[in-house]
Parts: C-alpha cells; structure tokens; sequence
C-alpha cells in the first residue's frame, strides 16, 4: 500500500513536470519568434546588398578615394594561424629544416611560428600562403629533389 509521502512525491512531480513542459512551450515560441524576426532582418539585408550593387560605378571610385592607403594594406595581409602551418606542413609531408629551407628560415623559426610565439613576417606570408595550393611534386622540385 502506498505511503502518503509517496502520494505525495507523485503528485508533485506530475505539477512540476506540467509546469516546466508550460515554461519550455512558452521559450519554444519566443524562440521561434524571434528565428522568425532573424530570417526577416537577413532578408531586408540580402535586398538592400542587392539595392547597392546596383548603384552607378562612378560613386564607388570615390568612396575609396577616401580611404587612406595603409589601411587597404592591412586589409590585404593575409593571416596565418599557427596550426594552419602545420597542418600544411604534415600533409606535405616536410620537416621543420625542410619548410625552412624552402622559406630561407631557421628551423627555430619555423619551430616559434607553429608553437605560436611569433608570428611570420610579412615577406614569408606569400610563400605560406602557397602551402595551401601547392603539390608534392611541385615541392620536390624546389628544393631540388
């Protein structure tokens, strides 16, 4: 026969788990709301893209006219995440020596570049940035295999 404290743990679970099921519908919909509002916003903003492509080619000149020109060389840089080169390092099957050798860098270089602790200078990021695209077969060949 059940105890009255059972009774009781049963009928409050049952409320509890009524009024949780309520509160989760209610975020349920004030999410989807709010996906809703998102959807709109990134629409409106895809058209008003497609409104400026559109404008007259003479007013674009002059918008990077104003621009000053250390700030189109920052933009250009590229950006080279230390796991990156080594990722492209492994795949290409290269050595710490080999990769330096191939960038005209010590071993320690390259060693600092993918621990993190510096980063490549602007002179090398040409050349890492072909690691991306480049083949074995190419590679071999440049450092004279």
């Amino acid at each position: 026969m059940p105890t009255l404290a059972t009774l009781l743990k049963e009928e409050i679970s049952k409320i509890a788990r009524k009024e949780v099921q309520d509160q989760v519908r209610e975020l349920k919909q004030t999410v989807r709301a709010q996906r809703d509002a998102i959807a709109r916003l990134e629409k409106q903003l895809g058209s008003a893209k497609a409104k400026t492509a559109t404008k007259p080619a003479a007013a674009k000149p002059a918008a990077k006219a104003r621009k000053p020109a250390g700030d189109t060389d920052k933009r250009k840089q590229l950006r080279i995440a230390p796991n990156t080169i080594k990722k492209h390092r492994k795949r290409l099957k290269l050595s710490q020596a080999e990769l330096g050798q191939l960038l005209n860098v010590s071993t320690n270089t390259v060693l600092r570049w993918e621990a993190g602790t510096s980063k490549p200078r602007s002179k090398h990021l040409p050349r890492l940035d072909q690691l991306r695209t480049i083949s074995k077969r190419e590679l071999k060949k440049q450092l004279g295999e």
